[in-house]
Order: structure tokens, then sequence, then C-alpha cells
């Protein structure tokens, strides 16, 4: 492993991994995948990677590049082993064995035709380019295990193997088969279409793992021709219901519909929510994506008194922000969420894939959905535990003996030009990611001149007596750009709001020493310390947002300046110009035309604009 900060990640990774079959995924430092592999128990095997002394050279080699470890879990091992032939497939990871035949796992096909057979079959052929099948179960791992359940279903729902092109012209001898009890001879007419149906049917119902469902059905027939005395039927449908106990349908990651489908799972508590997608492409389940999204406006509570689905307004914001491209919106996209607005949804993705474009509220494909919800919630699960928490605000807990780690951070910073145009900004980190929405800006007010500490205080007393009088949530750490001086008035502005046990420090760009209150000597961390890395970063952040800000602040108050010399310009006009063109340059080469377009600028004061710049 690289580094001691991979090494913590991955190590905090590994706790949470669960006991459960899946697939899993290792990623090297360029968030490739660099091999694909399955178990039985995720947490087992992936942890053997990192256990085993006696390693092969290749095994020691791939460890070396594992920078991160993704997964998704499946309802067995079969499934595990059917998406995990799939995805080394598609990705081609550097440290697996590649197929190179590319053999695929045999599926059982129903045909669509007047008596219809069970066949096994070993490509899927999709309804476009041929309507001979109407259904595919599977894949199956094991040849073997198809051929038996395909030959289970023919003997015992006495289906016929025949190739005849139904409807026959007359009836024919019926066959070997027919005489010894394993089909009911449609060739000869010995049972109508109706009748053959329903074993087709029942048939139908086994392959889609329904046996239960299909014993009590069986049950039910089998009671009413007793009652009726047509014993040799009862004893027929005895006979099923006892086969029916030693079969199963072992996986349900194939999907026998369009061969284009997005399958889309969420799990989320409290304005925090997982998205899983699962990409069904010719049948087969060939990717999962996840996504985490935020909706700051409500808690549950909220849409529990409203009577509404909480996840609701979070699809329909994931369905806009993630299908902006044609060749990412499948034919169809389904979930077990009902959305607000799915009608304008569907527009809206036809519109932009230039086809029509399915989005359906689907509980049917139960196995899948299962999957992609299974897979949200311990996704999200994993997530509330770790939250994606830096090593460097880790670090800072241990260093400064604090009672959690800061995972919200507030950063200050100033910013002037020989004392004018002073102005403060303001950073919020969440998690160790920068949370840009809440990013502040203030225009210092009650100092003149250049004075860093005072303009500090002033905008340090204006964010957290906002909160105070709000209510609104406090960060777990207050940062500071500079030594002492700032922080000390810092310090006082929280002390005039009788704000106490806040944690506040500060980080001086000159040696990097971090002053805290209470404390004559500053901590010096080492320069690869996680800790000194991350308050860096949010420093350098802050410095960048407060810079920036400034710099636009100069450019408008400089072409405000020159603005107000043009004849009939007031200070609604020059904000109107300013929104539209942005700065002195594009106004200095807009053609009048441009300038008269804009609302509000009559035609005399555009003809100013424009002879002040042209002549």
């Amino acid at each position: 492993m690289a580094n001691q900060q991979t090494k913590s990640y991955i190590a905090e990774k590994l706790k949470h991994i669960p006991d459960k079959s899946g697939v899993y995924f290792m990623k090297n430092s360029k968030d490739e995948i660099i091999y694909i592999g399955k178990a039985k128990s995720l947490k087992k095997r992936v942890s053997s990677y990192f256990t085993k002394t006696n390693k092969d050279a290749k095994t020691t080699a791939l460890v070396e590049h594992i920078r991160d470890i993704e997964y998704i879990l499946t309802e067995n091992e079969v499934e595990a082993l059917i998406f995990e032939a799939e995805m080394i497939r598609k990705h081609k990871p550097h440290y697996n064995i590649l197929l190179k035949d590319q053999k695929s796992f045999p599926f059982i096909a129903v045909t669509n035709e007047h008596f219809p057979r069970v066949i096994k079959a070993r490509n899927v052929i999709t309804k476009d380019r041929d309507s001979r099948y109407k259904k595919y179960y599977g894949p199956y791992v094991a040849a073997e295990k198809a051929d038996n359940i395909t030959k289970f279903i023919i003997d015992n729902f006495k289906l016929r193997r025949c190739k005849y092109d139904f409807p026959l012209k007359k009836p024919i001898r019926p066959c070997l088969y027919y005489h010894i009890g394993k089909c009911t001879a449609p060739c000869a007419n010995k049972i109508s279409e109706e009748e053959y149906d329903k074993d087709v049917e029942a048939a139908i119902m086994v392959l889609e793992g329904n046996v239960d469902q299909l014993t009590q059905k069986l049950t039910t027939e089998m009671k009413e021709y007793a009652e009726k005395l047509e014993f040799e039927k009862a004893k027929d449908l005895r006979d099923k219901i006892d086969l029916l106990k030693y079969i199963t349908v072992e996986q349900s990651i194939y999907v026998p519909d369009d061969d284009d489908i997005d399958i889309i799972g969420a799990y989320g508590e409290n304005g925090f929510y997982t998205i899983v997608i699962l990409s069904v492409k010719g049948g087969k389940l060939i990717d999962r994506k996840t996504f985490s999204m935020q909706d700051n406006n409500k808690d549950d509570d909220s849409y529990l008194e409203e009577g509404r689905s909480k996840y609701s307004d979070v699809l329909n914001a994931f369905f806009i922000q993630y299908y902006t491209h044609s060749e990412l919106i499948p034919s169809l996209i389904s979930t077990d969420i009902k959305l607000n607005d799915v009608d304008i949804i569907k527009n809206y993705l036809s519109t932009i894939a230039s086809r029509n474009v399915e989005v359906k509220f689907d509980k049917k494909k139960i196995g899948l959905m299962k999957i992609a919800n299974e897979n949200a919630r311990h996704l999200f699960r994993e997530k509330s535990l770790i939250r994606e928490i830096p090593p460097g605000i880790t670090r800072l807990k241990e260093i400064f003996k604090l009672k959690k780690p800061p995972t919200i951070i507030e950063s200050f910073d100033i910013a002037h030009i020989q004392g004018s145009h002073t102005m403060a900004g303001m950073v919020r980190f969440v998690n160790g990611v920068s949370d840009n929405k809440n990013y502040r800006i203030f225009n210092i007010k009650t100092v003149e001149g250049i004075d860093d500490f005072a303009s500090m205080k002033e905008a340090v007393y204006r964010r957290y007596k906002r909160l105070k009088e709000e209510n609104l949530t406090f960060p777990d750490l207050i940062l500071i750009d500079g030594g002492r001086g700032q922080l000390n008035s810092a310090i006082e502005a929280l002390k005039e709001l009788d704000i106490k046990g806040q944690i506040i420090m500060s980080l001086a760009k000159r040696f990097e020493e971090i002053y805290l209150p209470n404390r004559e000597e500053p901590v010096q961390l080492k320069d690869n310390d996680p800790a000194r890395l991350f308050l860096q970063k949010v420093r350098d952040e802050t410095h960048r947002w407060v810079n920036t800000s400034h710099g636009k602040k100069r450019s408008r108050e400089m072409l405000k300046s020159e603005l107000e010399n043009i004849k009939g310009l007031g200070s609604k006009g020059i904000e109107k110009l300013y929104s539209h063109f942005i700065n002195i340059e594009n106004i200095k080469n807009a053609s009048f035309e441009s300038i008269r377009n804009i609302p509000g600028i009559s035609y005399k004061v555009a003809n100013n604009i424009y002879d002040y710049f042209h002549k």
C-alpha cells in the first residue's frame, strides 16, 4: 500500500464490509477497476487480501495497487458468479484471468407459438430480432442444472418436445412420450390449447420461483377434481405437487423483458440519500452505479405529516440531474418508488433521448428491485458509520483530544486593498467536502483602514450572532486564517455573544503553526501529517473564495466608477449593464443594438453609452 493514509482508509472500509455474498471491485489510484472477484462472504474474502502473509507474487502486486474497494450485494453465490463474469467481460481488469472464448451461461426459454415448448437456450435473442421466444429464465451457472430443470418441467407438465408448426392440417399419431405419460399429445388433438396453456403457465410459475404459489393453486384444483370424482386428474396434480418440493430456482438477476433497463433503488434518512442504479443490457445485469443526494429542506417527519414518500422529491431531482445526456437514458426506467411528476419526467426524458422513454412504478421484478434497494440501504448505513471522514479529520480528533471528529468546519479569511473594500470570506466543509452553497461573504461595515483583527471580529460576530438567534447548528470547529491576533479577535466575538465551549483554532501561513485558546505556544505538526494537510486545504479554499469574491467586487466598483461618467446613466442602469455584460471590456466591445436591447435602457442612453466608448 502506498502510504499510511491509504492504509487507514482501507482498514476503516474493511470494518464495514458485510458478511454476505456478492461481487467486489478493487480500484487503483486512477479509480480504475484492476480486479473483480466473487465471494460467499465479502467480509472474509476481501479482508484476506490484507491479512495473508504468504501471498503469491500476483496477489502481492495487486494489493500494492489497491486504493479503494467497492462491492455489490447479491442474493446468493450463483448470482455473484454470474454478475462477476459479466463485469469481467465488460471491464477486463488487469489482474483477472480473462475468458478468451466468451462462453455464455445457458438459459431456459419458453417459445412464442401455439402449444409453446420449454427449451434450453445458450444465447438470448431479443424480441426485435426474433419473436419465436416469449420469455427467458436464468442464466444457470451449470449447464447440467438447466438440463435438469428443463427435463423436469417437460416431463411433469407433459409439454411437447416435437418441433411441429401448429396448428396442424390434420391430427397425427401420437409419439412414444404420450404412451408413457410424458406428453399430452396436442399433435393428436388429445388436449385443447386452453388446457395446454394452463400447464405452460404452471411451468412459468416454477421458472419464476413462485413454487409455493403454484403449490397452493394446484392443491385447490386437486380438491376440485376430487369433489367431481375425477380421481385420475386429481392424482396427476398430487404427483406434481410432490415433485415441486424438490425443485428451486436459484437466481433472479436476469430480466426477461426489454434489453435496455435501469432499475433504481433508494434508501435515506433525515435528508441524506443513497441511490443505486442497476443497468440491464440484453437481459443481463451488467453494471451498478451509486450516488449520494441531500435534501436540506425537509426531514423524515415532515414527509410523514404530509402523507408523502420521502423519496419522491429526491428521485424527481435525481432523474432531472442524472439523465442529462441521451446516451445515459435507457428505454425503460423502473422503480418501486412512486414519483410525483412521472408524466412530466417521461416527457422530459423522451425529448432529450429523441425516442419514447418509459418510467414505471413496478414491483414485478422483485429480485432486481430487492437487490437495488438492499444495496442502497447497506451503502447508506456504511457511509453513516464511516461518513467518508478523511483521515485528517480523524487525526484532528486524536491530536486535540476532541469528543468527536470535527465533521463540520467553518473557516474565515480577510481580503482588502490597502484598507479599502475590506471583506471577509467564510467557507464550510462537511465530512471533508466543501459545502459551496453555505459559503458566505461579509462586507466589513464597522472598520476603516487596515485592521485585520477588527475585521475578523466583525465577521465572526455577525456569523454566529445569526446562528444563535435563529437556533441553527454551530460548526464542530472554527478555523481562523492567521496567528494569535486573529484568533484572539474571533474569541472576543464569541465571548460577546456568550457562546461557550466552541472549538476554535487558527492556522498561521508563515510556518503553518496552529494556535489554540489558552495555550501560549503554537502546535507544529509534521509536513505530511493528515491533520495539517487537511487544515491547509480548508485554509487555502477560504483564501481562494474571499479573494475571488473580492476581485469581482473590485471589478464592479471600477466598472461603476467608469460608467458614472456617462450622461443619463444612473445606478439602476449601471446594475443592468453589469448584470448583462459582467465586465467593462464586454461593454466597450458591445454593439449599439445589444446595448439597446437591454430592458430599461432607453434609446438615448444606449446611444450615449456607445458613443462614450467609440468616440
